[in-house]
């Protein structure tokens, strides 16, 4: 039998040089340049000279050689003045800063991958041109030599919320490849480098001051009888609010912010100059970001810095210096910092389409921060811990005392699920790339968009394909009308449960940053929650009056009701009762480590270092009660709001001519407010519309309890009785449907229309010409919509409809002076003011 011959395995070529032109040969079927060639041969993520960060650019200048590195001074790098070359080959030292952790790390500069590693005659002019890659950096170029040096030195910073083993691998590589030319590694680098998008250096940031976690969490406990303590403050419950001045931080005329005294020094600018990056408070304090998020957020809020929104600078785009933003915050993030960063309880409520970016971008790198630098503070000291312990001696155990009963250090409220996955996805965003997910197919499934199926009989329904189209042509264009802001909250693309809770888990290694969805409560940094799915989590099924399990709020460090104005919509009560929740003794002690537990929360006042943030589209009573009910915050309270001008109010969108009537009514308080108007209504309105026998009257009502009111007036009227219709929120479709034919027939004269109806729903009334606003509305663009919903002609050939066409359009708004803010979005901040506080006058005209 003849023997098998076994072809040999063709060997391929040795050497770096020659598999990577073999490798560009079969991309391309083509000869590999140079170029190419020495391009290809260092590897993607290894690095370059330097440990450069990938928002920098190369430039050929000197400013690196003759920088001189030294150690921190307090705060602060010492100027770098000296010019020798040898300060630079010689400063090999070790420099201390303070980190979140609380503790010092030593960090080992490696110059030699600045200065250069050629050795005995390529020493003096080689090791020059590689020194020449040098970095322009977001400062100004005047103080490079002085800002170089402290650039240079921070790059190979370790990340404060992970500790990253060296790379001694990396530096072989540029150990082998020193005599490579330099022109190469930069052409290398130039698609990267084009994709920053801020021009800013995270890596060469020194932490100043203490940091902000550690000097609000490391307070010592309030004494019982906070007036025997000469040293601490006495705290109440309300504090004066006062308006400061922020014309350094360029922020629009229109923003106003209010602080309590405790909460004032946040704004406090150093050298008084809001243009200098270095004085300013909002970048005092994103000092103490840690390295990988400060990177992840200038590439995430690098939109919402173009975009500056809410700025004063008359020319937003200038390329000024002077006229620019400083590089990492927007000039609204730089108002709104401060307090976050501080845990002031924070009281946001001038938030629209165009800012809504940059504001909740700054919310969540204080979110981040706070959980990664709690982690980080934790994790350090459990390794101290455990240092300690494998020595004989005793240590004391109050140093480390960092967190809480339970691990939930962060609780956000949303109104629907669709706003929790918008949230979710950002927040995965920042982390970065290289964070790991667990379950987020899951978490797709249950709160991304709804996913549709396709029908498999294809042929047995061809002939209903076309009529689906159009159906679905005919859905979209109607709910395109109802507004992008309804769309955002209920459109088919999006899930509008508002019935979920889910907690997420960070967990940081060495190696790699993970982050978990459904997590256990009690093993969550972050509860993702609506108000409506806390109450029922934290509700017993057998007494809903009794609360069930709270033990897993009893730690919170940090609240985040963001869009509360849609939640006043839905069930305000329910947020009463999570606020009552938080921060509770628990009633189980497993697996609390006691000798960790924070004084404070043993002391029973863990309310008053927690922070409240609530976060809305305009001021509403409700939020304003909920913010001084619950805030306690020992760093103060802050107030933002935006006062409306008189050209951007929302009457100014009324597009029908017509003559639009403000009547004040006079009442005692806010209980009997609503008595006041359904008398009023009563005695004024009623009668007159009953009377002349008006049709086509639409009555607006914002307050579902003051619907049932009227309604029961209506019922018990013999004359009215059977001349309205409802169309509520909890009408069925077949109801609503039928009351809305019926107005626009003229068979009923008057229609009851509730504001959470209009909110849910964005209906369409047709056949309204007569409009009663019984409240006002507090979505100011819901009044421009209710008007321009009138019409002239209300259709028919009757005489009655003929007099009824000749007749105007009318509008008659009811207010009292506890819908100030209301009253304000609508006529404008100097008419709201001139309508409540003139006594003399109780009724105001506008036409439009």
């Amino acid at each position: 039998m003849a023997k098998k011959v076994v072809p040999k395995k063709k060997k391929g070529p040795r050497g770096k040089k020659a598999r990577a032109a073999a490798k560009l040969e079969r991309q391309w079927g083509e000869e590999a340049d140079e170029k190419e060639v020495a391009k290809s041969k260092f590897r993607k993520g290894k690095r370059r000279l330097v440990n450069a960060p990938s928002r920098i650019k190369f430039k050929s200048s000197s400013s690196l050689k003759k920088a001189k590195f030294s150690p921190l001074d307090g705060d602060e790098l010492s100027d770098a003045s000296s010019s020798d070359d040898s300060s630079v080959s010689s400063s090999d030292e070790s420099i201390e800063e303070n980190i979140v952790g609380g503790e010092n790390r030593t960090l080992n500069f490696l110059l030699k991958n600045i200065k250069g590693k050629g050795k005995g005659k390529n020493k003096g002019k080689e090791s020059k041109q590689t020194a020449g890659q040098d970095f322009e950096e977001a400062y100004n170029d005047d103080d490079a030599g002085a800002d170089a040096g402290a650039d240079a030195a921070s790059i190979t910073n370790s990340s404060d919320y992970a500790s990253d083993d060296d790379d001694d691998d990396d530096d072989d590589d540029d150990d082998d490849n020193d005599n490579d030319d330099p022109q190469s590694l930069k052409d290398d680098n130039s698609d990267e480098i084009e994709l920053g998008t801020i021009d800013f250096d995270c890596n060469a940031m020194v932490p100043k001051g203490q940091s902000p976690y550690l000097s609000h969490f490391n307070r010592e406990p309030l004494p019982e009888n906070e007036e025997e303590s000469a040293d601490v403050k006495p705290t109440r419950s309300r504090p004066t609010m006062k308006k400061i001045p922020l014309e350094h931080l360029h922020i629009n005329r229109n923003l106003i912010v209010q602080a309590s005294s405790d909460a004032r020094d946040n704004y406090e600018i150093e050298n008084g100059n809001g243009n200098n990056k270095e004085s300013s408070m909002a970048m005092n304090l994103f000092s103490h970001v840690g390295k990988d998020l400060a990177e992840s957020w200038c590439d995430v809020n690098a939109q919402a810095i173009r975009e500056n929104s809410d700025s004063s600078r008359e020319n937003k785009n200038d390329n000024e210096n002077e006229n620019k933003p400083n590089g990492v915050f927007s000039d609204l993030q730089s108002a709104l910092y401060p307090s976050l960063a501080s845990y002031c309880d924070t009281q946001i409520t001038c938030m629209n389409s165009s800012n809504r970016e940059g504001i909740e971008n700054v919310l969540m790198l204080h979110v981040l921060n706070h959980i990664l630098t709690a982690n980080q503070d934790i994790k350090s000291h459990s390794n101290r811990i455990r240092s300690l312990e494998k020595g004989e001696e005793d240590f004391d155990t109050e140093q480390f005392r960092d967190q809480g009963y339970t691990r939930a250090k962060v609780l956000v409220l949303l109104p629907t699920r669709s706003t929790a996955h918008q949230f979710a996805k950002a927040m995965i965003d920042m982390m970065g790339e290289d964070c790991e997910i667990e379950e987020e197919e899951r978490f797709e499934m249950e709160f991304g968009p709804p996913i549709i199926a396709a029908d498999d009989d294809d042929d047995e329904e061809n002939n209903n394909d076309d009529a689906d189209d159009n159906a679905i042509q005919r859905r979209k264009a109607v709910q395109k009308e109802k507004g992008k802001d309804w769309l955002e909250l209920f459109g088919d693309d999006v899930n509008p449960d508002d019935d979920f809770k889910i907690g997420i888990a960070f967990q940081n290694t060495k190696n790699k940053r993970k982050l978990k969805f459904y997590s256990n409560y009690y093993h969550s940094d972050i509860v993702i929650a609506s108000p409506l799915g806390l109450k029922v989590a934290t509700t017993n099924e057998d007494d809903e009056e009794d609360v069930g399990d709270v033990d897993f709020l009893s730690s919170v460090e940090i609240v985040l009701a963001h869009q509360a104005d849609v939640m006043i919509m839905q069930n305000w009560d329910h947020m009463a009762s999570v606020m009552s929740c938080l921060n509770q003794q628990p009633k189980k002690g497993t697996g609390i480590d006691f000798a960790r537990v924070r004084n404070y929360l043993l002391s029973g006042q863990a309310a008053k270092w927690r922070q409240t943030i609530f976060v809305s589209r305009f001021s509403d009573p409700h939020i304003i009660a909920a913010f001084n009910r619950h805030t306690q915050s020992i760093a103060g309270r802050v107030k933002i709001r935006r006062k409306v001008p008189s050209d951007e109010a929302s009457i100014c969108d009324v597009m029908i001519k017509m003559r639009q009537i403000f009547q004040r009514i006079s009442c005692d308080s806010i209980a009997t407010q609503g008595d006041s108007r359904l008398k009023y209504f009563k005695d004024k309105i009623l009668p007159e519309l009953l009377s002349s026998k008006q049709k086509h009257t639409l009555i607006y009502i914002p307050s579902y309890f003051d619907f049932v009111a009227l309604r029961n007036l209506l019922m018990k009227n013999d004359r009215a009785q059977y001349h309205f219709v409802s169309v509520t929120e909890y009408a069925r479709v077949s109801e609503v449907s039928r009351g809305r034919a019926r107005f626009l027939q003229g068979r009923k004269r008057i229609m009851l229309y509730t504001g959470r109806a209009h909110f849910f729903m964005r209906h369409h009334i047709k056949g309204a010409k007569h409009l009663i606003n019984y409240g006002l509305p507090e979505h100011a663009e819901f009044y421009p919509g209710l008007l321009n919903m009138l019409t002239q002609n209300v259709g028919g050939d009757s005489e009655d409809a003929l007099l009824e066409s000749e007749s105007p359009v009318t509008c008659l708004n009811l207010f009292t002076k506890y819908e100030a803010q209301c009253l304000e979005r609508i006529v404008g901040s100097k008419h709201s003011e001139r309508m409540l506080k003139n006594e003399n006058k109780k009724v105001f005209l506008f036409n439009s």
